[in-house]
């Protein structure tokens, strides 16, 4: 019988888990991607985007990294797209194929729509699901939890699951048991600088907190900025990405308390990663 996901009364994890059992992933680290578009019978191709989509499909100027044809049972994703996104990329249009409130006629995803702060709903949804394959749904959660929480356990994680470094990084702290918190930091753009010679800036891009930290201290940080004697450390050419530079770190919480807490900052030649966790005593 052809796959249909309107004939599946199951909850998204559960339909996670039954794609990765009858594509065989049970024995793999890392998803391979193609077995599940077989199962599902949909093909997948690479293309230059840019070269060869119509102009009217790049919403506001923005070009896409991935589609989904339904009619067509086809999944394209962007010649450029380095190979991790490329994957997560067909995983997501994945999702929008087998959740059964996602189905129609073209799906065209763009950065906006696969990033982490999207408002999109659908569009959330896909990321979950993905997420859930190419972390192997509870699997990740069961060996993130038995590690600690760190910068080289991202990067042992990341690895084993062929995933990127941030990926992994959000996943581990929103599936930890653990009070932790991880903030994303990106680099101040520097034509908003009036001199070439000023330092550039790396600000708060966004936060993920585990349940048990957001019940103790708080959801989210209203602004940040990484030390410059942090941003010279971690940003030192050739540091690997798993080697962390801890420090003790004050926040002000929306009451305006200061708090202590203990902070780990990485680097993976994009963005400056920090987890805070309780100060240990």
């Amino acid at each position: 019988m052809e796959f249909k996901a309107s004939y599946l009364e199951i909850e998204p994890h559960e339909l996670a888990h039954y794609l990765l059992r009858e594509s065989g992933q049970q024995g793999r680290d890392a998803v391979n991607p193609p077995d599940i578009l077989k199962v599902l019978r949909l093909q997948h191709v690479t293309f230059d985007f840019k070269v060869e989509l119509p102009h009217e499909i790049r919403e506001e100027g923005v070009l896409p990294r991935a589609l989904l044809c339904f009619d067509e049972r086809l999944v394209a994703t962007d010649l450029s797209l380095r190979r991790k996104r490329a994957r997560f990329s067909v995983l997501h249009e994945i999702a929008h194929y087998v959740l059964p409130n996602h189905q129609h006629a073209l799906y065209v995803c763009d950065d906006r729509g696969m990033g982490p702060w999207t408002r999109l709903r659908f569009e959330r949804e896909a990321n979950e699901f993905a997420a859930d394959l190419l972390f192997h749904g509870d699997r990740f959660t069961l060996e993130t939890n038995s590690h600690v929480i760190s910068a080289a356990t991202v990067k042992l994680l990341a690895e084993k699951y062929r995933a990127s470094y941030e990926a992994t990084a959000r996943r581990l702290v929103e599936r930890n048991f653990r009070p932790c918190m991880l903030i994303i930091f990106e680099k101040k753009d520097r034509r908003a600088q009036i001199s070439v010679d000023i330092e550039a800036v790396w600000t708060k891009k966004y936060t993920v907190a585990s349940a048990p930290f957001k019940a103790a201290y708080f959801a989210d940080i209203q602004s940040a900025v990484v030390p410059a004697e942090v941003v010279a450390v971690v940003t030192t050419p050739g540091r690997d990405v798993g080697e962390g530079y801890g420090c003790r770190v004050t926040v002000r919480d929306q009451t305006d308390e200061r708090r202590l807490f203990d902070g780990e900052f990485f680097y993976n030649r994009h963005n400056v990663f920090c987890f805070l966790s309780p100060p240990k005593k």
